[in-house]
């Protein structure tokens, strides 16, 4: 709480002024579901940040597309929505870390937003611009960041509860929509999910989808969450 309130004093005069950028075109950004144990609730995720990544080098701020796969979906979905949303977060912090130290680099979402957004992904409150950017990746349609932000983003705060607020509405937001976003099954993961015990329900494979890329295969067995880009 005490980093909160102190960044909702420095921001307390910019809120109202803040300047949302034009969301680009859509980049696709596939994340797979590894099981490596019978347990359905025993996962974890790897993100494929390269697309994303690319077009944030050249300073857009494109709307990502969450694709998921999986071996298999039968899991609590509101503790995936937590997990997944927690993953991401650490994930695109490193990311946002390492892009931080190329020079002269444009980074589009990883440099943050102008205003005060630029401020909040800071260490002293991880995970909130990418929970923002998770937001976006989950809103069907629309083209205009104003449209997809809590409205509590775009009232003036004038204190560290209001802030708070608008960051707990996002993960709010964000939660409900991955506890329902599609999952669609992938034989690969199918096969690694069910191996050495009975084989679950083949509803919701793309028997057309691609092979895993070498980067999935090759940390299959990791058991911890990872990206690449």
């Amino acid at each position: 709480m005490k980093g909160i309130k102190a960044l909702g004093d420095r921001m307390v005069d910019t809120v109202s002024g803040l300047k949302l950028p034009t969301l680009g075109s859509e980049v696709e950004l596939p994340v797979y579901v590894i099981h490596n144990a019978p347990d359905a609730e025993d996962y974890f995720f790897i993100f494929d940040f390269e697309e994303f990544v690319e077009q944030s080098r050249q300073g857009w701020f494109v709307r990502p597309k969450l694709r998921l796969w999986a071996g298999r979906s039968d899991f609590n979905r509101r503790a995936f929505a937590r997990a997944f949303r927690e993953s991401f977060a650490r994930e695109f912090e490193l990311a946002r870390v390492q892009l931080a130290t190329q020079k002269d680099a444009k980074r589009g979402w990883f440099g943050g937003l102008p205003g005060f957004l630029r401020d909040i992904a800071s260490p002293s409150l991880p995970g909130v611009l990418a929970n923002l950017v998770l937001l976006v990746a989950l809103s069907a349609g629309g083209k205009i960041l104003t449209q997809v932000l809590p409205a509590g983003w775009m009232r003036q705060k004038s204190d560290a509860q209001k802030l708070e607020e608008g960051i707990n509405e996002t993960k709010t937001k964000v939660d409900e929509a991955l506890g329902q976003i599609e999952i669609t099954l992938h034989m690969d993961l199918y096969r690694h999910a069910y191996r050495g015990q009975p084989p679950g329900r083949l509803t919701g494979v793309d028997y057309d989808a691609w092979p895993l890329p070498d980067y999935v295969k090759q940390h299959l067995m990791d058991g911890t969450s990872g990206s690449w880009w």
